[in-house]
């Protein structure tokens, strides 16, 4: 026997569960109301609404082995009424339903009892109709059904969230923050990381995983790593980034300190309009072009000549002429006009309301000009000018 239960939201209304219990008959070769009718339900519904409960009806779905019989059936719904201290007086509504020939039973009891308003109790509710299906499974002679704790010993181990946590924890020697850190730092790194940690790279069903030397499941690599399964692989295949994010090869550290000293001095610093580098070689390749010793025939000789890819500093500007250069290119006045709103705006985040008032207060007054009182004025317009005697 098979028992199953659910809780109807008060919201949601009664609609869909009285069409599920008695309108669909395509669905069932059979209905038959056994108990109850449909104003049962709206009955639960109302008594949920006054209650100001969540839920107005509890719905139990029981599908028996073999057919039950009526007087096995009463049997059945009396524990279930003993149990949950249903009482007699809670709305209900029993329905039987006979689909490809076998015989099921829908049972909805309102939340809420009528006289009392005390709601149906819900603690360890599936728990509770496991017992008493396996009771009337021993008391009739059913098949006696595993229950939840041997079906989940008898159900195989996938590569879960649970499972991945569990091999995790069961692995000696795991450190996900280290691995962590020597993802970051490189390939090399991460190498001596895992073999540290007695871990090898394998090839997954989804992808690259680690397992301890025997071959057992660790953990996802991308997961351990901190990274997508596409940074990854990208990882794995030979570039890879050092500690200041650059692509560079994995096995080359020359190669790293030539890339960093070139982006160091890729910006050349000057002074503003002085003859660098550059200039310097632009003229000297005009004065050639435009001797008459120099020139041929040949276009190549009056073609600019090759500008280098890399700028070096000369001669080095120190770092102090440079903060004292861009600093007096600073509106300091337009600074300290900044600074003053910011100020101000700080301080009346904390003001009262009163003092707030008396501020706008003040500023109205303050612009505000008073009319002069003793000086007497001439009205611009005067209502007897359209008069005639």
């Amino acid at each position: 026997m098979i028992v199953r239960t659910t809780r109807i939201s008060r919201k949601g209304g009664v609609r869909y569960i009285a069409r599920h219990l008695l309108d669909k008959a395509d669905e069932n070769e059979r209905i038959e109301v056994l108990a109850g009718d449909r104003h049962a339900l709206l009955d639960a519904h109302a008594l949920a609404k006054v209650k100001g409960c969540t839920y107005s009806v509890r719905h139990l779905s029981i599908s028996p082995e073999r057919e039950m019989s009526p007087a096995q059936l009463a049997v059945f719904l009396r524990s279930i009424d003993a149990e949950f201290r249903v009482g007699p007086d809670r709305p209900r509504l029993l329905v039987r339903h006979i689909k490809k020939g076998r015989s099921h039973f829908h049972l909805a009891i309102a939340e809420v009892d009528p006289h009392t308003l005390r709601v149906l109790d819900c603690r360890n509710d599936y728990a509770r109709l496991e017992d008493l299906a396996r009771s009337y499974e021993r008391d009739h002679g059913e098949t006696i059904q595993p229950v939840r704790a041997e079906r989940r010993a008898r159900k195989p181990e996938g590569f879960s969230d649970v499972a991945r946590k569990k091999a995790e924890r069961t692995a000696t020697g795991f450190d996900k923050t280290r691995l962590r850190q020597a993802f970051v730092s490189g390939a090399t790194a991460f190498d001596v990381e895992l073999k540290r940690q007695g871990l090898q790279i394998a090839d997954g069903d989804k992808g690259p995983i680690l397992t301890d030397l025997s071959g057992t499941f660790v953990a996802a690599a991308n997961r351990a790593a901190g990274a997508s399964r596409r940074e990854f692989l990208e990882f794995t295949k030979g570039p890879t980034h050092d500690g200041n994010n650059f692509r560079v090869p994995a096995n080359t550290d020359v190669g790293r300190a030539q890339h960093r000293t070139a982006l160091a001095a890729s910006i050349p610093v000057g002074e503003p309009g002085g003859a660098g580098p550059y200039r310097a070689a632009a003229r000297t390749a005009r004065a050639d072009a435009g001797d008459a010793t120099t020139t041929g025939s040949d276009p190549a000789d009056c073609r600019r000549p090759h500008r280098p890819s890399v700028a070096t500093l000369n001669p080095p500007v120190p770092h102090e002429i440079l903060f004292l250069r861009r600093l007096g290119e600073v509106d300091l006045d337009a600074l300290l006009r900044r600074a003053r709103t910011l100020a101000e705006w700080m301080m009346s985040a904390f003001e009262s309301e009163i003092e707030r008032l008396s501020k706008q207060i003040r500023t109205r007054r303050e612009r505000h000009v008073p009319a002069d009182v003793t000086r007497r004025t001439v009205p611009a317009y005067s209502y007897t000018r359209r008069m005639t005697p």
